[in-house]
């Protein structure tokens, strides 16, 4: 199982991974090779991202994804769709030389990137369980800026949830966008709704994602759905990108 955390800045990603790791300990971490990339080539990311920076750290992470193999069990902190979810509020801001241009050329290659992972846990903002933003090396504590990155991660899941597809996954072969939220405790809990002891997807009748249980997982999501924002950056978000290509 190739898993990926994805999510904005400040929401518990790491300490999730390592809760991750002590429960299913044959995952190994990835080596994240993009955080050495963005040092060694002082790039810049969050408020300072530019369209040569992102093409790198893109095809850095995708590199990586390309590495594994169906049978590992993997999990990446971030991944290409991250990577074009800060790329998509640059040019909502028009805050840099990242263009519409460039995002059609970023899409093709994430869509395609999405067919080596086989999980996609998504960390979203909530008011449930609401994470204490504290300052660290390379990130972003900005709380406007974190809750807009948030928004247009919510504005994707809208997409996979509502419409069941979206532009920056395949047709088919993609992973499922999956929310996390809670206290670490109950992150780990809704997990296991979806891997079994070994940390392998649970296929029987007792999974939440097996066709007889679409219903449940529908109303599990709508759930989820009365506790997120929807503010005009989602809202444009889904008008530039439901479809309309």
């Amino acid at each position: 199982m190739r898993i990926a955390i994805s999510g904005s800045a400040c929401q518990g990603k790491t300490t999730f991974i390592n809760d991750f790791v002590k429960t299913w300990p044959k995952y190994t971490r990835s080596a994240e090779s993009y955080r050495n990339l963005i040092k060694e080539e002082n790039i810049g990311i969050n408020k300072k991202v530019s369209a040569d920076g992102q093409y790198k750290i893109l095809n850095c992470l995708i590199d990586d994804l390309q590495k594994t193999a169906k049978g590992d069990k993997i999990l990446f902190d971030r991944c290409p769709l991250d990577n074009i979810v800060y790329s998509l509020w640059s040019l909502d801001k028009q805050s840099s030389d990242i263009d519409k241009k460039f995002i059609d050329k970023c899409i093709p290659l994430v869509k395609e990137s999405m067919k080596h992972l086989d999980i996609i846990f998504y960390i979203p903002i909530t008011r449930a369980a609401p994470i204490e933003i504290s300052p660290k090396e390379t990130r972003e504590i900005d709380k406007q800026y974190i809750e807009e990155i948030d928004n247009i991660f919510k504005a994707i899941t809208y997409q996979m949830v509502k419409l069941g597809r979206s532009p920056f996954f395949p047709e088919e072969d993609f992973p499922p966008i999956i929310e996390i939220f809670g206290s670490p405790e109950e992150r780990i809990e809704m997990v296991k709704l979806y891997l079994d002891e070994k940390g392998d997807l649970i296929h029987n009748e007792e999974s939440i994602l097996d066709p007889k249980n679409l219903e449940d997982m529908q109303q599990l999501l709508e759930a989820q759905e009365k506790i997120k924002q929807d503010d005009d950056v989602v809202t444009r978000l889904k008008k530039k990108f439901l479809l309309d290509k």
